[in-house]
């Protein structure tokens, strides 16, 4: 931790009793969650809530579910009162929406606070920050864990379910407690002052509420989505009369541009100028240059398991240009092979496929060939095991939203077809997928007439 306080791990709902009633009396609180692939369907297993004296308490939600109901913690999260300093909410939200059935309220989000003050001096595009820069940006004294970095490359590359492991190690406890005692209240209250000096606390505030809602809420997530687009249109609405026409995209130092361009889809950019095209393409193969860069350091290989370069492989992969789209699958045959290798030293053939990162779940998607069945010997039997899970798991949801939107239902051919090869008899495909299949295109055949395929446009 950075500064002097107790640190107390919860478990007992008694316990956590005695701390919410003397929680109840704070009028600002910091709040952090822990998990594994924390979400939606990640696990949350660890809450940390910190208090502006930096006392820390440690609600073990692994260990004891009840905490949250019986032991009334809930009743703090849900508080109009008492304001929960948070950074980056969403995914804490999320996972305390639809695992616990708790909704977030009274937030003050740091990430938020950041984007809606950069936004006030004219950022169009405003970078998310890690929790420690925010800090070094808003105050002299914050500071997180200085375990922070070595606890992340634990999960990343050697544990995948660290924070669902007992007992807590002390380097997992004094992460877990700086992420609380580094934003309150230094970090605090400079954002809320500088938000209220410049009159923007209710549009913060729309914000947070949106920070809080959006995975679970439509309207949220459009409002997001339009205000994103609008602002990336609006920055390269100005590149062409903004740039001499032979710079190169290295030389551009506007952050918005490159951000701009480097968020555009190839799509959308071939519909521009030649020379937004140009410079796209020159972005696309700068981030190949970093990726094949990556390869020959330590940290290099840890932002490869980490995802930082699947949005890279993606885009370029859009890209029709011959020489960026070879380029790009011999890269992406790389990512693969790293990122399976770790795989198989992260989980085991139990593993839930909560447990993988979206990174992870790609991969298992890019995989070529695809696996023949469960014992395909060109992979290992960890790596086998989660993607038949994630297989299950993406058909179990065309199944559900098949259910819900009949025939309004829409899928692409080269889903319908993998479908397809799980029902053959032939295949080594898991039994319980091969009747899933099965039952599934029985139910399409009714719906559409036999063999239609009702295509997405």
């Amino acid at each position: 931790m950075s500064r002097s306080g107790n640190v107390e791990v919860v478990v007992d709902v008694s316990r956590c009793l005695d701390v919410v009633r003397k929680l109840e009396k704070c009028d600002v609180i910091a709040v952090d969650a822990e998990g594994v692939q924390l979400g939606k369907d990640g696990p949350l297993t660890l809450l940390q809530v910190g208090t502006i004296d930096h006392d820390v308490f440690l609600f073990d939600i692994h260990v004891n579910k009840d905490l949250f109901t019986k032991g009334r913690l809930q009743d703090i999260l849900t508080s109009n009162r008492i304001i929960k300093v948070m950074h980056s909410c969403s995914g804490d939200s999320a996972a305390l929406y639809y695992q616990f059935n708790i909704r977030l309220h009274n937030v003050f989000d740091t990430q938020v606070a950041n984007l809606v003050i950069e936004e006030r001096k004219g950022r169009e595009l405003v970078p998310l920050m890690k929790l420690d820069d925010l800090c070094q940006k808003y105050s002299s004294v914050a500071k997180v864990a200085d375990e922070k970095d070595a606890v992340k490359n634990t999960w990343v590359r050697e544990i995948g379910d660290l924070w669902a492991k007992r007992p807590l190690s002390d380097e997992m406890i004094h992460y877990a407690a700086g992420d609380v005692t580094a934003i309150v209240p230094d970090v605090y209250n400079t954002m809320k002052r500088s938000i209220e000096e410049a009159g923007l606390l209710d549009q913060f505030n729309k914000r947070v509420e949106e920070e809080i809602l959006y995975t679970f809420d439509e309207m949220m997530k459009e409002q997001r989505r339009t205000r994103v687009k609008e602002a990336k249109d609006r920055v390269l609405r100005t590149v062409d009369k903004s740039y001499p026409s032979d710079i190169a995209f290295k030389d551009i130092e506007d952050e918005d541009v490159k951000m701009a361009i480097a968020r555009a889809h190839m799509n959308d950019v071939e519909k521009l100028s030649p020379f937004i095209n140009r410079l796209k393409r020159e972005n696309i193969a700068q981030n190949l240059d970093e990726l094949e860069d990556s390869f020959v350091s330590e940290g290099g290989i840890f932002d490869i398991v980490n995802g930082r370069f699947s949005s890279s492989l993606k885009t370029a992969y859009s890209c029709k240009e011959p020489a960026i789209q070879d380029r790009t699958k011999k890269l992406q045959a790389r990512v693969i092979q790293i990122t399976l290798d770790n795989i198989t030293k992260k989980y085991d053939v139990t593993s839930p496929v909560t447990y993988l990162s979206s990174h992870e779940k790609d991969i298992l998607n890019w995989m070529r060939p695809n696996p023949s069945g469960e014992r395909d010997p060109r992979y290992s039997k960890v790596v086998l095991a989660l993607y038949w899970k994630l297989m299950e798991a993406d058909l179990d949801a065309t199944i559900q939203k098949l259910e819900q939107e009949t025939h309004a239902f829409r899928m692409n051919e080269g889903h319908y077809k993998k479908i397809k090869f799980y029902m053959h008899q032939r295949t080594q495909v898991p039994a319980p997928i091969k009747v899933k299949a099965l039952n599934f295109v029985r139910r399409l055949d009714k719906t559409f007439g036999r063999g239609v395929v009702p295509r997405k446009q």
